[in-house]
């Protein structure tokens, strides 16, 4: 196992110095940023990237996120590993047919998780950036200078562990392949936007379906009305019903604690990303404090150094160089503090059905702790819902669920405890910090819990 130390220095991009491109690239750009020519054909660029959250039955989902978002016009669903679709928009250039074009760089390296990727194109240079297959949501963008695509790549690059890195080669990029973006999009399937309208049409005719019934409904009621007034009919007198006692219906079972907990595996990468990128932010004169990660969000603080020499619009500053708008940042009445908050929106909730014993994830736990040399504290604790009356009096449909509160100071990263935690079914990752100003062996703090069967 990797230790997780701190990462890298993000490398201060040197200025820009103009190059020109062979013309063997082939490769044109739009004057637009949200379109690329590419081999002729034109590619769909700046979309906001999102996790499927049921696969099975997209088209709800997507509409949802279409019609909440302003001048969201068109959608791109992309099949994988991890499903996800991208938000286009007809303002920035985007059209119906149109392909995406990091899709299609995606599939193209589909034998890698994770690509940290910049192309040089004629008038500009596009990037991209896929973390365990998934296309992270603000990494699909085209820049038109060669310094605002070094800060974006080299921002993106203190993330450590890529499985592939592509650069230009006059960048000097350690590790780094230089790939031809034409050449890699020939062997690429293609993932086409498509318009918002074609998912209206299904409510319109639906819509249309209900007034006809309506109307028909109407008609009939009428039609019988006249029929009863000109055709009177004798009247039956009903013999009284016998009452019919109905029998007692069960009260319904309530949801089980671990049918919605945050999806593991993406709950560990976003706390593990925006940690990084949090601590690769260079701001002279403030110091980061502790870095808190919990499935609704990410919260922190800077505090100014001991020289005074820090200023807020140097935080400020730093925040849109590291490309970081995605963070909310409150500033203290004295000056002195600011307080930082990222909200997830996009970690789906699923079932983990417990299949181990209270037994056997003690001893799994213990494992744990005996292979890493890390201290692990649990303690088993019960859930009772719902609970027994004051009098004593147990409720019909009472549960009892049994689990594992468990609390782990590492030296590894979430990715790199992600191994671990697989071991487990039942899993529910409650918070992970993080803590940038000590030694590398307490940096990591996870809690969580564990239910059994």
């Amino acid at each position: 196992m990797a230790n997780g130390s701190t990462p890298p220095e993000v490398p201060t991009p040197p200025a820009f110095q103009p190059k020109t491109v062979p013309q063997a690239a082939q490769e044109t750009a739009l004057s637009q940023k949200g379109t690329v020519v590419i081999g002729g054909t034109t590619y769909a660029v700046g979309l906001t990237w999102q996790p499927l959250q049921n696969p099975e039955n997209p088209i709800i989902e997507i509409r949802e996120t279409l019609e909440a978002e302003q001048d969201a016009d068109l959608y791109c669903l992309r099949s994988s590993i991890a499903p996800q679709y991208g938000i286009g928009r007809k303002s920035i250039g985007h059209k119906d047919g149109m392909p995406a074009l990091a899709a299609s760089v995606a599939a193209a390296v589909s034998n890698k998780e994770s690509i940290c990727a910049i192309f040089q194109l004629k008038n500009g240079y596009y990037f991209t950036a896929i973390r365990n297959d998934l296309i992270l949501s603000e990494e699909d963008a085209f820049y038109e200078t060669k310094d605002e695509a070094r800060r974006a790549f080299f921002a993106m690059m203190a993330v450590p562990d890529w499985d592939l890195k592509i650069a230009p080669k006059d960048w000097a990029v350690e590790d780094a392949e230089n790939i031809n973006l034409v050449d890699l999009l020939k062997r690429a399937p293609k993932f086409r936007l498509v318009e918002l309208s074609a998912l209206k049409r299904t409510s319109v005719l639906l819509f249309i379906a209900v007034i006809i019934l309506i109307l028909l409904g109407i008609v009939i009621y009428t039609i019988v009305s006249w029929w009863d007034t000109v055709f009177p009919q004798e009247k039956i007198v009903a013999l009284p019903t016998p009452e019919v006692i109905k029998p007692v219906e069960p009260i319904p079972e309530k949801p089980k604690p671990w049918e919605k907990v945050p999806q593991t595996d993406i709950f560990l990468n976003k706390c593990w990303n925006n940690a990084y990128q949090l601590n690769a932010m260079t701001v002279p004169g403030w110091q980061l404090n502790t870095v808190y990660c919990t499935p609704t969000g990410i919260s922190t603080s800077w505090s100014k150094s001991w020289n005074q020499a820090g200023r807020i619009a140097w935080l400020k500053s730093a925040i849109n160089e590291y490309k970081m708008s995605r963070i909310s940042v409150k500033i203290s009445e004295s000056g002195t503090n600011a307080d930082g908050s990222i909200s997830f929106s996009d970690i789906p909730l699923v079932a983990s059905v417990p299949t181990l014993s209270v037994d056997q994830i003690r001893d799994d736990l213990i494992d744990i702790s005996q292979a890493t040399g890390l201290r692990i504290d649990y303690q088993q604790e019960s859930i009772v819902d719902p609970p027994t009356a004051p009098d004593g009096t147990i409720p019909p449909n009472q549960q009892v669920y049994h689990y594992f509160r468990f609390s782990i100071v590492s030296p590894y990263t979430p990715w790199e405890w992600k191994v671990f935690f697989d071991k487990f079914t039942g899993l529910e990752l409650l918070k992970i910090d993080y803590e940038p100003s000590l030694d590398s062996s307490t940096k990591w703090k996870y809690e969580g819990r564990i239910y059994a069967k």
